[in-house]
């Protein structure tokens, strides 16, 4: 009985632990947004799509607007590859605690439907709660000169 006891309490800390985890990326917008570039490199489309609004808009690299459930598909079915990234300078200011911006560049690697970038971006990613849950409602990037 000891036995039963001891393993239903260690399977209750793992359970706890690995649900703290998870929802530790989107506690707060500033690991919101590290999870989403970090989602990007991974090509993890099944953690972009959680940390996205349903109505996201992405102003792309060309000034384009695209979906986030697009961007979820392209990232999924390889049609968005990024070798490599690396965020610098972010700085996140939170407003009313359901909102905030945060700001940085990125410099990325790889290729959008075979279209090879190597660049170096200032971006903004705007979160947002909805039903209490930090949401990305919003990301610009914008070329820097190089």
């Amino acid at each position: 009985m000891k036995r039963i006891a001891l393993f239903i309490t260690a399977l209750f800390m793992t359970t706890a632990t690995f649900a703290q985890q998870t929802t530790a990326l989107t506690q707060g917008p500033t690991a919101l947004g590290n999870a989403f570039f970090k989602a990007l490199l991974d090509e993890d489309s099944k953690t972009l799509g959680s940390l996205i609004s349903t109505d996201l808009d992405i102003i792309s690299f060309d000034g384009q607007s695209v979906e986030g459930d697009l961007m979820v598909q392209g990232v999924g079915g390889g049609a968005v590859v990024v070798e490599s990234g690396t965020v610098s300078d972010a700085l996140t200011r939170q407003y009313n605690d359901d909102s905030a911006v945060m700001t940085g560049t990125w410099k990325a690697k790889g290729n959008i439907q075979g279209q090879a970038f190597d660049t170096n971006v200032a971006f903004s990613v705007m979160s947002a709660k909805q039903a209490g849950v930090w949401k990305i409602v919003n990301v610009q990037f914008t070329p820097m000169r190089q």
